[in-house]
């Protein structure tokens, strides 16, 4: 099979089979009943298993989550005649998954096919035909080999000479800005604030005011503030007096705290230098932050990362001023 908008012609009946990738209601009469769809399944799973261990990487389990979007996506295709990640109403995978109670924090990928000329009902070899095609197309090849993944999914639907298929994926995924040669290594809180510090005085040399110094007072703010339960939209935890969070010893030679937060999604279960150096260059990326971090009355600095294990990543930067 060839990749996107190509024509091919499977067991001497001709088949248009098109290819479509993307990393982020049940219909009236199918052909595929359950029964088969779980077989299916089974070998989809197993042909993108194979794949992965070649490659050194890790299986992936089936998940409901990922099962009920593919073939909810896949039903909705074939019901409204369309091909597309994105539906008619603009819902995408991640809408689909999150529909079917899957979690926010986590890489989502597909890989979407359909072929005209293929009678329904789908069988095995046709579920390996689609997996060809993929594995043949670069954008494709690379959902199905993305590190970070654990679960996959697949749903297959078809009528007459129509077929659609789909591949969902999802995972923690990796940390973002990791380089060609590095790994991807959990390193300690003191060599996160380090490598934090460094990166911000770095940007403020360019902007030639004076570096900052790393202070635990404020790295122990930092790590107070984290929100480290996972749930919900919130990075940072609500307060009304951040000097309340200092320890008892430095309350009084702080004159005013600042703070700068952000979170990220599918970037992996270690803390690495990546995560801070890709943190840190968010901030300075966004006006209003890149102020706070090289304002000349700043000249301390607090940092903390956390890690949820499902892709969620959270850091905060407390910027100070010594009276």
């Amino acid at each position: 099979m060839f990749a996107r908008m190509k024509t091919v012609r499977p067991s001497g009946r001709a088949a248009a089979v098109i290819f479509a990738a993307t990393l982020l209601s049940v219909g009236s009469g199918y052909s595929q009943e359950n029964g088969d769809l779980s077989s299916l399944r089974e070998r989809a799973l197993e042909l993108v298993n194979e794949t992965r261990q070649e490659q050194g990487l890790e299986a992936l389990d089936l998940t409901p989550p990922l099962n009920e979007a593919a073939i909810a996506h896949a039903r909705d295709m074939l019901d409204r005649d369309y091909y597309s990640h994105v539906s008619p109403e603009g819902e995408t995978v991640r809408d689909r998954f999150m529909e079917h109670d899957g979690s926010r924090w986590k890489l989502v990928a597909e890989n979407i096919a359909r072929c005209s000329g293929c009678m329904a009902p789908a069988d095995l070899e046709r579920v390996e035909q689609f997996q060809e095609g993929w594995m043949n197309s670069p954008g494709h090849r690379e959902n199905i080999l993305t590190e970070g993944l654990d679960g996959f999914g697949f749903g297959i639907a078809g009528e007459g000479d129509q077929i659609y298929a789909v591949q969902t994926f999802s995972g923690a995924g990796s940390s973002r800005g990791t380089g060609p040669d590095e790994e991807a290594v959990e390193i300690p809180d003191g060599e996160q604030v380090s490598i934090a510090v460094a990166a911000i005085n770095r940007a403020r040399k360019r902007a030639e005011v004076d570096e900052v110094s790393s202070s635990a007072a404020l790295d122990a703010v930092a790590g107070e503030l984290l929100v480290r339960d996972g749930g919900g939209e919130r990075l940072v935890r609500e307060t009304n007096d951040l000097f309340g969070l200092l320890p008892e010893d430095s309350s009084g030679d702080w004159r005013s705290l600042r703070i700068v937060a952000a979170g990220c999604g599918g970037c992996g279960t270690l803390e690495t230098a990546a995560d801070v150096r890709s943190f840190v260059q968010q901030w300075l990326d966004n006006p209003q932050y890149e102020q706070t971090l090289l304002a000349q009355t700043t000249d301390a600095l607090g940092f903390a990362m956390y890690a949820g294990g499902d892709g969620r990543k959270v850091a905060i930067a407390v910027a100070g001023s010594h009276r």
